[in-house]
């Protein structure tokens, strides 16, 4: 039977990893600040911080000046010392983002493309490398990381014009897309859920860094989000844990679900906001979202709502200004009002968010990493 023990170097790695993901957190710190922050010891966050500038992954920024004793000098990421690429296939586009190790956005390009099929996906991620890595240093170049891919799990199914199995689902044979993708890509390569994806954004780069526990909510062609718990995604069992499109609105209409009523495929095409369909559908979507978040808050007892989407900054803006009215007037009596924030990376979150899958996967802090398993 196996058992799990202690690892003296799984228990570096994991403190190599906190002490990254809390300078990532802060954008810098001085090794007092790493030390009260982590809860390492002040020797020891010493000692890992230098190690991380001398392998190149911290860099000294400047000094800050206290009331007492000599400057403290101030770390932050090294974005030099590596870059990820990441990819967003969409029901209504491809995206593609290159980023630095910091998690900085170096390129980004959209390309509209109605259910893309999986060449159509590779052949924009080979040119997109190839002049990415036309842009960039050897040095960045040698410390590439690999890809992060993320897209819907049910790409095609709620097509309503679609018949199930149809072209747009054939086309995404899940079980073979992990051998196409990598064996076609010259790099490592890292799946994720589009919704999941967005999240991570907006916990490493966006407004939820600061932010423990939210649910982000993505308006784009489809409604969709992504759940983070004590500072980490939560996936659920499969990979699709706040599935939004699919949450229930009605008990008496049990075939209407979120996506019927906060997706943008619901809008007719070409709409303006001076007609009276976008009225309609602007109501419509802030009454269901003020619904699913009531439900998902009294389950989780969130700390933040973040939500971001492709409906530019104005109409999110009012958007979250009119979902918090409808919250503070038909929220039960045991509801906790909560903390609506407007997200920063909007259309860009699900392919910033798969660009830093690799980083996440490598230098992110995990609990699994202190121990080993034993026969």
């Amino acid at each position: 039977m196996a058992k799990l023990g202690s690892n003296a170097s799984g228990l570096r790695r994991y403190n190599e990893r906190l002490v990254l993901s809390t300078i990532r957190r802060m954008k810098e710190a001085s090794k007092t600040e790493i030390a009260r922050e982590t809860g390492l010891s002040p020797q020891a966050a010493m000692r890992i911080v230098e190690n991380l500038e001398t392998d190149g992954r911290l860099i000294r920024v400047g000094k800050r000046t206290g009331s007492k004793g000599q400057p403290s000098i101030l770390y932050r990421i090294n974005g030099d010392s590596g870059m990820t690429i990441g990819v967003e296939i969409g029901r209504d586009k491809l995206a593609c983002a290159m980023l630095d190790f910091d998690g900085r956005v170096m390129a980004y390009e959209s390309r509209a493309n109605a259910f893309p099929s999986p060449s159509d996906a590779l052949e924009m991620i080979r040119q997109f490398t190839r002049t990415g890595f036309d842009s960039v240093p050897d040095s960045q170049k040698q410390g590439f990381m690999g890809f992060g891919i993320a897209m819907p799990w049910f790409l095609g199914e709620w097509d309503e014009d679609e018949e199930p199995g149809g072209t747009m689902v054939s086309q995404w044979p899940v079980q073979d897309l992990e051998a196409f993708f990598r064996s076609n890509l010259d790099g490592p390569v890292m799946f994720d859920n589009d919704g999941n994806a967005a999240a991570l954004s907006e916990l490493h780069c966006g407004a939820g860094a600061q932010i423990s526990d939210f649910l982000y909510i993505h308006l784009g062609h489809f409604v969709g989000g992504g759940l983070v718990l004590g500072n980490e995604v939560r996936r659920g069992h499969h990979g699709n844990a706040a599935s939004l499109a699919s949450m229930p609105l009605s008990v008496s209409d049990p075939g209407k679900f979120l996506l019927h009523h906060a997706s943008a495929s619901r809008m007719p095409a070409g709409i303006k906001k001076s007609d009276p369909g976008w009225s309609e559908w602007y109501r419509t979507c802030v009454d269901a979202l003020a619904f699913a978040i009531t439900g998902a808050n009294g389950l989780l007892d969130l700390q933040a709502i973040i939500i971001g989407g492709d409906h530019g900054p104005d109409t999110m803006a009012d958007l979250l200004d009119d979902i918090g009215k409808a919250l503070r007037k038909s929220a039960p009596r045991d509801f906790f009002q909560i903390e609506l924030l407007q997200g920063r990376n909007n259309a860009r979150a699900a392919a910033i968010g798969a660009a830093l899958l690799p980083v996440h996967s490598s230098f992110n802090p995990n609990l699994k990493s202190l121990f080993k398993t034993r026969n």
